[in-house]
């Protein structure tokens, strides 16, 4: 049995293209599992999918930093081997799960940011590409304006301002009952430069092991002061259920921080969850190449 989880951030609507989107991601990535049997490469497409879609704060659609500038960080791991490889802070490439896949491969390194990330991603073959969107650019034209008025407070107040997106996500088991995770993401809007949240983070924001592999999103900092990602590792490993274990994780960290945030989990013997306390979360599932409803479980 091969299943693909994906999830689109917190926070972000649940209407009919942003779920479309997420289940053709998720179709997507079964469709280079199905013909590879790459794991790692299934996980990539999929969330190459969203980098792609303008509807989710990945890739081309990022929301922008203090400065107008989109930031992106990005992470893949792999259950079985246990390698994981990142970017943070990444500008003018779109795809950031990618180039941190071309970390792992032809590096000895795990983890590059800023300038250096972009000029790997050059050096690997990535083109420069800008993915600021008209709607984010006008999002971030308000911000400005509101900031230089010593008003930042007041961002949600206007409707025409994008909501604060996090990150897009994908857990994966192959038909051998391996697992492997990827992430990617623009960060949080109007971000000072130089940022980094929970993504790039092994256990804070991602995490992948022969038992679970996990994904978070919302606020970065709650999720890697908790390692909130290997703490869902460690009690899937421990017996818990993704569901049970998810609950739990989400409580823990509004108890420990006050944040709110969700996460999608998936265990080797195929059992999964998408657990939030939030707004919304919207998430979809591939099993053996066919799209099914998901139930979302939210935490009161």
């Amino acid at each position: 049995m091969s299943i693909i989880l994906l999830h689109g951030s917190v926070e972000t609507s649940t209407e009919k293209q942003y779920l479309e989107g997420l289940k053709n991601a998720a179709m997507k990535g079964y469709e280079y599992l199905f013909e590879t049997n790459d794991r790692l490469l299934a996980v990539e497409r999929a969330v190459n999918e969203l980098e792609d879609n303008p509807l989710y704060n990945a890739g081309y659609g990022s929301v922008l930093n203090r400065d107008g500038r989109v930031e992106n960080d990005g992470s893949i791991m792999d259950g079985v081997t246990g390698r994981f490889a990142a970017v943070a802070s990444m500008r003018d490439i779109r795809y950031a799960i990618s180039v941190a896949k071309k970390v792992m491969e032809n590096t000895k390194h795990v983890f590059l940011a800023g300038d250096g990330a972009t000029i790997f991603a050059r050096e690997q073959g990535f083109k420069d590409d800008n993915c600021v969107t008209k709607e984010q650019l006008s999002s971030w034209q308000i911000a400005r304006m509101l900031s230089l008025q010593g008003k930042e407070l007041e961002f949600s107040a206007y409707t025409g301002l994008k909501k604060e997106t996090d990150t897009v996500g994908c857990v994966l088991l192959d038909d051998e009952g391996h697992l492997a995770a990827g992430s990617s993401t623009g960060g949080s809007f109007f971000k000072q430069p130089g940022r980094v949240g929970d993504t790039p983070f092994i256990g804070g924001g991602i995490y992948a092991s022969k038992n679970c592999a996990v994904v978070c999103t919302g606020r970065g900092e709650a999720f890697i002061q908790t390692l909130t990602a290997k703490f869902i590792d460690d009690q899937i490993s421990a017996g818990g259920t993704p569901k049970e274990v998810g609950e739990e994780a989400i409580y823990r960290l509004h108890h420990l921080t006050g944040e709110t945030g969700g996460v999608i989990i998936l265990n080797r013997y195929g059992h999964y969850a998408a657990v939030h306390n939030c707004s919304s979360f919207p998430a979809a599932i591939s099993i053996d190449g066919r799209t099914q409803d998901l139930e979302v479980h939210k935490v009161n």
